[in-house]
């Protein structure tokens, strides 16, 4: 049993891992609107996060893992970081990171439904599935709110950014299947490197015309993605996630909105309406029905 001064230390660093992932998001944003276009800015992103993570795992001794396991990390690298990188920057353009930050919440709830087929065993009780229902109306009302209530510019900025909640969730789930003891930090830098190389392939197909300025607000954003949301929160997430078991890391599921709606209010200035808590509150609904209630079939 966890004494309760380690448990409650645990459960604040994984706050601490919600509030820096949930700051990416904003920050994101801002780069894009300081004259990045997304693209390009994800994959250098990428190729530095590689780089650092590499460098943290060899500093750590961290065990290499064989190489029938990097290559899984590698050709999931490309949903779960890649196409995942691709819809949420270019979603970004048009919608604030507040906003994106509520709709990759949903995750969990597509790592459930995902999970039904994939996963042996796995089953819904009747309240996780009204918390999915649930989840999902809030994103209804999120990506299209009622006539007055303006959330993005366009609407395909936030299908966008479900777009990348949907592939990031895919590959999480497929990487469970294939290997049940999860990731570790050589296989998030393989999975960020081959990101890298993927984003690197559709530049001059979708984005021939790409830029990445080297301003003070464009280096800053990147500086700051590299070094916290890539190198410090999955530092302190792998250092936790063994520890406190994946239903208490969900507690980061939570955090990551409301770390992105303050930061980008606060510090960023991002437009705030109220309608965006109407749908954030049946998101979290949806997330703590499913969270608590998914099981098992007997055996």
């Amino acid at each position: 049993m966890t004494p309760p001064k380690e448990e409650r230390r645990n459960l604040l660093l994984l706050v601490t891992v919600g509030l820096i992932w949930g700051s990416a998001y904003p920050v994101i944003r801002f780069g894009l609107v300081s004259g990045a276009t997304p693209i390009a800015f994800a994959a250098v992103r990428y190729a530095l996060s590689a780089v650092a993570i590499a460098a943290l795992a060899a500093s750590i001794r961290v065990p290499r893992p064989t190489a029938r396991s990097l290559g899984l990390s590698a050709v999931l690298g490309i949903p779960i970081v890649g196409v995942y990188g691709l819809l949420l920057y270019v979603g970004e353009q048009t919608t604030s990171g507040g906003l994106s930050a509520i709709l990759i919440a949903i995750v969990p709830l597509l790592t459930v439904l995902f999970a039904l087929p994939i996963l042996p065993g796995e089953t819904l009780r009747p309240l996780a599935l009204l918390g999915i229902v649930l989840g999902f109306v809030g994103v209804f009302v999120l990506v299209f709110p009622p006539p007055g209530v303006t959330l993005a510019t366009t609407v395909w900025g936030p299908i966008a950014v479900i777009g990348a909640a949907v592939s990031f969730a895919l590959g999480s789930v497929i990487l469970r299947a294939k290997r049940p003891e999860g990731e570790t930090l050589w296989g998030v830098s393989v999975q960020f490197a081959i990101a890298t190389v993927f984003l690197a392939l559709l530049l001059p197909v979708i984005e021939p015309h790409s830029t990445l300025p080297l301003s003070n607000d464009v280096l800053a954003s990147l500086a700051y993605l590299v070094l916290f949301p890539s190198l410090a929160g999955y530092a302190l997430y792998f250092s936790l996630h063994h520890r406190v078991g994946p239903g208490r890391a969900n507690v980061v599921a939570y955090v990551n909105p409301i770390a992105a709606l303050a930061v980008g209010a606060f510090v960023f200035a991002e437009p705030f309406n109220w309608w965006e808590l109407v749908g954030f509150g049946l998101v979290v609904v949806g997330l703590s029905l499913v969270m608590g209630l998914l099981g098992r079939r007997p055996r």
